[in-house]
């Protein structure tokens, strides 16, 4: 209570969004605390975190907001940046393990299922469409949060409110929250449940991903199934991983998890629009396990994460 009447007289107003992003950071410096970290590294983490902290509280002023539509612009995108450098931070709490059992574990549901006869059957008769498809989409899994949010931010005037026949103003975001009094609330509302929905997916996987160490199936196995086409794509994908990824596989999959939020959080404001990204996330899910950049059990549970983070994102913006 005293931390709310403070924050109040201070006209700091956090997102559920920024709440997420300053846990998960706090907690992954206490966690860097307990290993073996050279102490310029350690240094750089802690300040990095607290420019962070620093910027998110000051964008939170409501005063500075109001006042600035670019500071309003860069509190309203920052989420996808700190996604980023979650990420990378996540990174320095991996540690193979040399024996793979996991990865031998895994592999058995991937090789059942990638090798059946329909599976087979469809890479061999839409060869090479069907993998270039794929590909695509995999590369695409990337940008595919921003477009998202961009779709929510362009349309944000027509979605955030309708008039019903009775002349009363109807809010269209998610299913049983009020109204909010004004657009402009009601945009920032549906910009914060977007973010917490995407962030709370994808920062379980990285918190999780620590426990679970997995090498890459296309560089422990090699499997690619079905016949071997152009690599263009591919080899775009492999570039992007071989220069930006911690090498490593993550359980879940943040990529799947991501990508589920997103379509369902687009999907609750515009029902059509939101139809193509679900689509889009369906087919990123089975790219990442055509292509072994993930195992069957790492899509799976990272889509099974997306759904969580969007259910647990709209029950808390009714309490």
């Amino acid at each position: 209570m005293e931390k709310t009447l403070l924050s109040r007289q201070l006209g700091i107003r956090l997102r559920l969004a920024e709440k997420t992003i300053l846990a998960f950071f706090a907690a992954l410096f206490i966690a860097s605390l307990t290993l073996s970290l050279p102490g310029a590294t350690l240094g750089v983490l802690a300040v990095l975190n607290v420019i962070v902290g620093c910027l998110i509280v000051a964008l939170s002023k409501d005063d500075l907001v109001e006042r600035s539509r670019i500071a309003s612009a860069i509190r309203d995108w920052l989420p996808a940046l700190l996604m980023l450098l979650a990420y990378r931070e996540s990174g320095l709490f991996i540690k193979a393990d040399p024996a793979h059992r996991l990865d031998h574990l895994f592999i058995i549901w991937d090789r059942t299922m990638l090798h059946s006869r329909w599976v087979e059957w469809a890479l061999y008769s839409c060869a090479p469409w069907l993998q270039h498809y794929l590909e695509m989409f995999y590369l695409l899994c990337y940008p595919l949060v921003p477009l998202g949010f961009v779709a929510l931010y362009l349309a944000r005037t027509s979605i955030t409110t309708q008039r019903e026949p009775s002349g009363m103003l109807k809010d269209l975001s998610f299913r049983g929250v009020p109204r909010p009094r004004d657009d402009e609330e009601s945009r920032r509302v549906m910009f914060d449940k977007f973010w917490t929905a995407v962030l709370l997916a994808t920062l379980i996987c990285y918190a999780v991903y620590p426990f679970f160490p997995l090498t890459p199936p296309r560089v422990l196995f090699n499997d690619v199934p079905g016949p071997t086409v152009p690599p263009l794509l591919r080899n775009m994908n492999l570039w992007v991983l071989d220069h930006f990824s911690v090498q490593a596989c993550l359980f879940p999959s943040a990529h799947a998890a991501a990508v589920t939020a997103t379509a369902l959080a687009v999907r609750a404001y515009m029902p059509r629009l939101g139809i193509l990204f679900c689509i889009a996330a369906l087919s990123v899910a089975a790219a990442t396990v055509y292509g072994r950049y993930h195992y069957m059990a790492d899509t799976v549970a990272g889509v099974l994460v997306g759904v969580v983070a969007f259910v647990v994102t709209r029950r808390s913006h009714k309490a």
